[in-house]
């Protein structure tokens, strides 16, 4: 009578004789790390875990994997959104991981001020328009959201937010404990 094997039975018949690799086992711990910091970080943004508890999380993280650090600080940086509240992070980054967060925060208040520009200028354009068909008034209000041009220089301000930090992110700035290794 023919046996059954179940799915797991064949995976494991067919790979018995495989090994991973030097590299493909540092890619899989590599992927483990940035897993356990995006959880720390989720965690810490909702408020259940302090700086001091993802400090201490590191510390212990960093004994086994030098790379911890600068795996953290990739992931608080690819956390960053000009367009939400990123106190947060900053607050880790200088706390947890002693990094300066000025030029950061310039590149986050740099796209404030293109978008309060692109605002001006949307809402200017749009009560240009009311006025051309005969709309005007003190109760009058524009909605710069409808004006093409708004949505396209929002767009272009968001990319060129990613491409500033991204090219902050090449810059490489080491953090005090990375530095320290």
């Amino acid at each position: 009578m023919a046996e059954i094997k179940s799915t797991l039975d064949l995976i494991m018949e067919r790979t018995k004789d495989l090994t991973l690799t030097a590299e493909e086992k540092k890619t899989i711990q590599t992927k483990e790390i940035k897993n356990r910091m995006r959880g720390w970080l989720q965690r810490y943004r909702d408020g259940s875990v302090t700086g001091t508890e993802i400090k201490e999380y590191l510390e212990l993280e960093g004994s086994s994997s030098p790379e911890a650090a600068a795996l953290l600080r990739e992931e608080c940086l690819a956390q960053v959104n000009p367009e939400e509240d990123n106190g947060k992070i900053f607050s880790l980054l200088q706390t947890v991981l002693a990094m300066d967060t000025g030029p950061l925060e310039r590149l986050v208040t740099d796209f404030h001020e293109a978008r309060q520009r692109l605002l001006t200028i949307a809402a200017g354009e749009a009560l240009a328009f009311l006025h051309s068909r005969g709309i005007c008034g003190d109760a009058v209000v524009p909605n710069p959201s409808l004006s093409p041009g708004w949505h396209r220089g929002l767009e272009a301000a968001r990319q060129n937010f990613q491409e500033s930090l991204r090219r902050l992110k090449q810059g490489k700035q080491k953090t005090k404990i990375e530095k320290a290794k």
